[in-house]
């Protein structure tokens, strides 16, 4: 991938975005957002990574939250109860051959035996259910049990910190959350259910890259709108100038 700079990212910014590309899933055949990724998505962005150009100024959320993970990890260290930032790689056979899935979990309760994802989001994110938040936090579960012989799973919270939260909204709406951080206890499946989970997402990976123009992107998968809009596809998809789906449904809308 290739990065270009048309907003005018100052410098000293940019060189600290570049130092916030610190994961690297090794030798593992997924990451578990990897996994998580459209597989459309996904098997572009391999087909055609030479040729993918990404403005600098797409990476200022993912910076913002590596700056935060980055502070919560070293403001626990010292907690002999608390493991932060575990990276785990664990392998499942699908159809006869092995595949290592790699994770990180932010922060490991020993004592309560439970995960916790730190998210730096929007207030809107939180009000509702996000299933991509549900399927992260199991899959990292299923791979904390693997790793520590564990027969029983972790529970699992999402700690949000809402970086748009408003206060005088908190006083006026008893939907809104009440406070700047938001804690989401995640429902946590059984062990069988996450295994194929994760082996059905790999079947779908793995045959999308046979011929990704074939593999469809879901309504969930495109974040439609009520106005009929894809979102993901017309802002956040950087592979969408490859993709015939989109074209196709660009001119549709003409």
């Amino acid at each position: 991938m290739h990065f270009k700079n048309d907003k005018a990212i100052p410098l000293p910014i940019i060189r600290g975005i570049h130092q916030s590309w610190g994961y690297d899933k090794g030798d593992a055949d997924f990451s578990v957002t990897e996994l998580l990724q459209p597989p459309k998505v996904r098997a572009l962005s391999i087909q055609h990574k030479d040729e993918l150009v990404q403005d600098y100024s797409n990476s200022i959320a993912s910076f913002i939250g590596t700056s935060v993970h980055k502070m919560l990890e070293d403001g626990n260290a010292d907690d002999e109860n608390l493991i932060t930032e575990m990276r785990i790689n664990s392998s499942l056979v699908v159809d006869g051959k092995y595949y290592t899935i790699s994770g990180c979990v932010d922060l490991i309760d020993k004592n309560q035996n439970k995960i916790i994802d730190f998210k730096t989001t929007s207030a809107y994110a939180v009000l509702g259910d996000k299933i991509e938040w549900e399927q992260q936090l199991n899959i990292y579960a299923y791979l904390y049990a693997l790793e520590f012989e564990k027969d029983e799973l972790p529970s699992a919270e999402i700690q949000a910190i809402l970086k748009d939260w408003s206060k005088s909204r908190a006083k006026n709406s008893n939907t809104y959350p009440r406070s700047p951080i938001f804690v989401k206890p995640i429902m946590i499946w059984k062990k069988g259910d996450i295994e194929e989970f994760i082996k059905e997402r790999i079947r779908l990976h793995i045959d999308a890259l046979e011929n990704p123009q074939d593999v469809i992107c879901s309504d969930e998968e495109r974040w439609m709108s009520a106005k009929g809009k894809a979102n993901r596809c017309e802002d956040w998809c950087n592979v969408n100038e490859f993709c015939d789906q989109y074209k196709n449904n660009m001119e549709e809308n003409k």
